[in-house]
């Protein structure tokens, strides 16, 4: 059985339509990058393939994946994606302020909206959203690949016949449900929702799948009770009798664990309390994505994420010494992104939750569209009730910043030394009250001390996580030869907006 709806079949045959876009570097984030920020972490092991590096990407995820197509048709060996699930509402990230709640700022954050999930056409409109992006995404799964689309009880029965359709129902493998704590109870007019779904499909019958003991539940507390240790390991006592003797042996048992089953109860949410906390609002755990990249793919495999957000798939995806690829529609996304893989190595260790990683995340790209327009828009929640202007207006002037350089024989220092934005009485009074200075606009300010023209190669970095507020101003490199030089600085501020600024430098 298939799904009809209006432009379904205009959708099927846009999808030969490749050559439209292009996509050009933006940035190439090296690793480690300054000392002070990692300071002992070690790199792990390289990947193979010296000419690949990981992706990062901005823009809209259907013109990416065409564009990835003609070179990765086939290359891809797993795909996760979280897409929105059609609830007909928005969701919100966490800005953060300065260093933190002090007594002279009454709130510390403010919600940014990520992205919204409502469609003028109803489900015809969401159906045409996701329906092009899957029949471009199998075009890039490898015969012995696997895709988990994750969704919950709004659009997934939908979703599943889509799939059944293009997969073929032959590939469905399973309806896995994450069932987590509810949040909150709201209602008492129906049962409390409080589970996803995650429709896992294959390309071909020939596909990966490995028993992982790394992947397996926990014993169920009646087999934790029973179970004891010994020298030889963990073992049972297994009853039985004989001749009206009753008997009891023990047997051993291999792995700390049971296989997973299909409905996964044993993995939390992301609470604000925890390491891996980005401020995202549908951020779902590493340990989810640590099942299902372990499960169906192995190492050096390419992982694409074509949602995203706040990165775990990357993370995970990183830490299981894996390839990957992520895009996102919003250049916040991307920054909340970098900005948690620049910080991988104070993440939690997927084998040891309560050690440290320790490691640095490899060298990746920033990639974006190269016709895509950047313009300063201030959204909506940022503006004064009392502002003129409307929503999401356009700004033609950038922020300005005050740069400082300082150089001794070989060395430079640089300072930041003040940033302004041109736009600061349309912004919210209660955002206001709480900038204590002009540092606290910061998010995250970097450095390429030699820049070629084309890409900003990242050599220095400081930035505020959820976790970490300190903002370092001061920046410090040593060249290994005389030259003619020229410094690019890059600031992107709580607001989103990116600013760059070119200096030239002559090392005598």
């Amino acid at each position: 059985m298939n799904l009809k709806w209006e432009d379904k079949e205009k959708i099927k045959n846009s999808i030969e339509d490749l050559d439209i876009i292009s996509l050009q570097d933006v940035e190439l984030v090296s690793s480690p990058i300054n000392d002070k920020i990692l300071e002992k972490p070690e790199l792990p092991p390289q990947i193979s393939g010296k000419e690949w590096k990981n992706l990062l990407v901005w823009g809209d995820n259907t013109k990416i994946l065409k564009v990835l197509l003609k070179n990765l048709t086939n290359k891809i060996n797993l795909i996760y994606i979280d897409p929105p699930f059609a609830t007909g509402g928005e969701f919100n990230y966490k800005i953060q302020i300065g260093e933190g709640k002090t007594s002279k700022q009454s709130k510390h954050w403010i919600r940014k909206i990520a992205y919204s999930d409502s469609w003028s056409s109803g489900l015809n409109s969401y159906l045409s959203f996701i329906y092009e992006k899957l029949l471009l995404m199998k075009e890039l799964l490898s015969e012995t690949g696997s895709i988990y689309v994750h969704l919950d009880w709004h659009i997934g029965h939908y979703i599943k016949v889509i799939m059944d359709e293009i997969f073929g129902i032959e590939n469905f493998r399973n309806e896995i449900i994450w069932a987590y704590p509810a949040a909150s109870v709201q209602t008492k007019r129906f049962y409390v929702r409080s589970f996803d779904i995650i429709l896992f499909y294959t390309k071909s019958d020939n596909y990966t799948f490995n028993d992982d003991p790394n992947i397996y539940m926990e014993y169920s507390d009646r087999v934790k009770t029973a179970l004891k240790k010994d020298d030889k390991g963990l073992y049972y006592h297994r009853g039985g009798s004989h001749n009206g003797k009753k008997l009891s042996q023990k047997v051993y048992v291999k792995n700390n664990g049971v296989f997973p089953r299909d409905v996964w109860n044993d993995i939390p949410y992301v609470r604000a309390n925890t390491k891996e906390y980005q401020g995202f609002a549908t951020q779902k755990p590493e340990r989810l994505l640590k099942r299902i990249i372990l499960a169906s793919s192995t190492e050096n495999d390419l992982i694409a994420d074509f949602f995203c957000g706040s990165g775990t798939t990357l993370a995970v995806a990183e830490k299981l010494g894996r390839r990957w690829i992520g895009c996102d529609i919003t250049k916040q996304a991307i920054n909340i992104c970098k900005k948690r893989l620049l910080d991988i190595c104070n993440s939690n260790d997927l084998y040891n939750w309560k050690n440290k990683y320790s490691k640095n995340v490899r060298p990746f790209k920033i990639l974006e569209i190269m016709t895509q327009e950047k313009q300063f828009i201030l959204p909506i929640e940022f503006l004064s009730k009392n502002s003129e202007i409307k929503e999401n207006s356009e700004f033609s002037q950038a922020p300005n910043l005050k740069i400082n350089i300082k150089k001794q024989d070989m060395k430079v220092t640089i300072s930041l030394k003040d940033y302004t934005i041109p736009y600061v009485n349309f912004i919210s009074e209660k955002i206001r009250e709480n900038i204590l200075n002009w540092a606290d606009w910061i998010d995250s300010w970097s450095i390429d001390f030699n820049y070629n023209g084309k890409i900003f190669n990242n050599k220095w970095i400081s930035y505020r996580t959820p976790k970490k507020r300190e903002l370092s101003l001061v920046a410090s490199f040593i060249y290994d030869k005389p030259r003619e030089y020229q410094i690019l600085v890059k600031v992107i501020d709580i607001l989103g907006f990116e600013t760059i600024q070119n200096y030239g430098l002559k090392i005598i």
